[in-house]
């Protein structure tokens, strides 16, 4: 029994708390406690300065590189640069800084970002040699940095709260940012159907005035060379035909007609007896009994065939009715000695022209119907053989809106190469009878002056009369896709007057299939629909589709006023350079 108890004893003395341990091993814990939150502390601090760092070097390098231009004297930029980056600099507040300080001679760096064909690359070069400028790195630094307004060094090391208990009481800072304007991939996709040349023909007097769409003509006319074909005058005028000449000794007139289609005007040196006319559906209309010399006859119908009997001439012709003047489409070509002349162009015919003046619509709207002149054969050829195959050599011709969209083309382009930011240009033209409704003119190129010859070389429906948005937008999507750089902005700058209508299968939804693979790509539509003819709203879809933005120029106004608006969204789109940030290793 003893023995239990003893064991007892012995069992609670080993256990037996030992006095004051918890205490001293309660302080340990506080104290680890206490190193630990403000450890936390200074990291977190720490990481807030890097922070606003980060974001005034940012900001910093930003508003620099918007001071960069190549077009002007670099030591300029280069002074505007250092102060718009040291300004934005002291705006934005670092740790317990009001604002970030930089050294402009040390921070500031300007230099080259080029692309490296070959490689595939870009190749970055900084320094004074790297002109003109399009890149600026800069350095924010929280150490010893020199003000250049004082001319003083100053410790701008980041003081710390608690780690100066380990001997850690400042902590130096170094961020670094680099910006350029990001370099564009653009493909110019031009609409060019037949109706591109529409304001300068017979159709448009009654928006744009006689006035000017003879102006206009008259302009194509001398920029053809001023053509002239067999007797036909320039100026429209009604057809003269002079008959046999005066005979008085066998009592035979001279006689003239002048043809107006459903009339004729008859002048006889001698007393008219009788006019027969034939018309177009093979009826006659006689007029007899006449007195005068001279007379007006009208039929309901398009005259063809005109007897005169005037004097002793009832036989001259072989008929009983007097002198025949004969007015069928080849007569008509023979009288202007056009038969004498080959037609100048692959299709169209100058039977085709005669049968147009006297037939279309829009001749008459002119008030040029059955009158003959080279103004109306260039209309013809704007209006019923303007592509290319059909007649050479339009595009030297003013046509409008066609030399609008080429002149803000030219704009845009101009400013592309004037700011070179190294942005490469395509070109896609619309409608093609290829299977893909377009053709790619031009490759992603940065010399962007070969760009314009091919858009000036290029006439209304120069390849087809039709109009494919669709089919421009894939030729220019493949080609951004297949050619164009990783890193750059990828842009569509898409233009139309009229309304899709090819495929003859859902145009429309083929435009806005193109415009969503567009989107899967990261490409921009910047949608310009011109005049009073062009799909707003379809224009509109594309845009929002990919993120773009649509563009309205509308017409009824005057040529200069459209052509005008037209350079001012082409000089928007140009100037629409994106700033970018790069990765700071650069």
């Amino acid at each position: 029994m003893q023995t239990i108890k003893t064991h007892l004893i012995e069992t609670f003395d080993k256990y037996r708390p030992r006095r004051g341990n918890i205490i001293l091993l309660s302080a340990g814990v506080i104290v680890m406690t206490m190193g630990f939150a403000a450890f936390s502390i200074d990291i977190g601090y720490l990481a807030v300065a890097k922070g606003q760092l980060q974001a005034a070097v940012d900001a910093a390098t930003l508003a620099a590189a918007m001071e960069l231009n190549p077009n002007i004297d670099q030591t300029v930029v280069e002074s505007n640069v250092k102060a718009a980056a040291t300004e934005i600099a002291g705006l934005n507040p670092v740790g317990n800084h009001s604002g970030l300080l930089l050294d402009p001679a040390v921070d500031i760096e300007l230099g080259r970002r080029d692309w490296d064909s070959g490689n595939s690359t870009f190749v970055f070069n900084f320094g004074p040699q790297a002109v003109p400028y399009n890149i600026v790195r800069v350095t924010g630094r929280l150490d010893s940095v020199f003000n250049a307004g004082t001319g003083q060094t100053e410790d701008r090391r980041l003081p710390m709260f608690f780690a100066p208990a380990i001997n850690h009481e400042n902590v130096t800072l170094k961020v670094g940012s680099v910006a350029t304007y990001q370099p564009r991939d653009m493909i110019i996709t031009l609409d060019f159907s037949g109706s591109m040349n529409d304001d300068s023909e017979f159709k448009s007097c009654n928006e744009l005035g006689h006035a000017w769409i003879n102006s206009a003509i008259d302009q194509m006319w001398t920029e053809l060379g001023q053509p002239s074909y067999g007797n036909m005058p320039y100026a429209p005028t009604y057809l003269t035909v002079e008959g046999v000449p005066e005979d008085p000794g066998n009592n035979i007139p001279h006689i003239t007609v002048t043809y107006r289609g459903d009339e004729v005007d008859v002048t006889s040196t001698m007393s008219l007896s009788k006019v027969v006319l034939k018309d177009s559906s093979g009826g006659y209309l006689t007029f007899d009994n006449l007195s005068g010399t001279t007379g007006v006859f009208q039929d309901n119908k398009k005259i063809r065939r005109v007897w005169v009997k005037s004097g002793s001439n009832a036989n001259i012709s072989g008929d009983t009715d007097g002198e025949r003047f004969e007015y069928d489409d080849a007569d008509i070509v023979e009288y202007l000695d056009l038969d004498t002349v080959t037609y100048p162009h692959p299709s169209g015919s100058w039977t085709s022209f005669v049968d147009y003046v006297n037939d279309s619509g829009n001749v008459g709207e002119a008030n040029y119907r059955y009158m003959y002149g080279t103004k109306c054969l260039i209309n013809y050829w704007n209006e019923q053989k303007p592509m290319y195959s059909q007649t050479t050599g339009l595009s030297v011709c003013s046509t409008q809106p066609l030399t609008a969209a080429k002149t803000a083309s030219d704009v845009l382009c101009d400013y592309i190469a004037m700011v070179e930011a190294d942005d490469q240009v395509g070109l896609s033209i619309y409608t093609h009878s290829s299977s893909n409704g377009a053709i790619l003119e031009s490759g992603l190129t940065n010399n962007v002056a070969s760009i314009k010859p091919l858009y000036r070389n290029r006439q209304a429906g120069h390849y087809d009369n039709m109009t494919n948005i669709g089919g421009g937008l894939k030729v220019a999507r493949e080609e951004l896709e297949n050619n164009g750089r990783q890193d750059a902005y990828r842009v569509i700058v898409l233009m139309t007057d009229g309304v899709a209508n090819r495929p003859s299968s859902n145009p429309e939804q083929w435009a806005i299939d193109q415009a969503n693979l567009c989107k899967a790509s990261k490409i921009k539509i910047m949608a310009i629909a011109l005049g009073l003819g062009a799909d707003q709203d379809l224009m509109l879809q594309l845009a929002e589709i990919t993120g773009g933005k649509r563009f309205i120029v509308p017409g009824g106004g005057t040529i200069a006023q459209y052509q005008a608006e037209l350079m001012q969204v082409f000089q928007e789109i140009a100037a629409d350079r994106p700033l970018k940030l790069l990765p700071s290793g650069y």
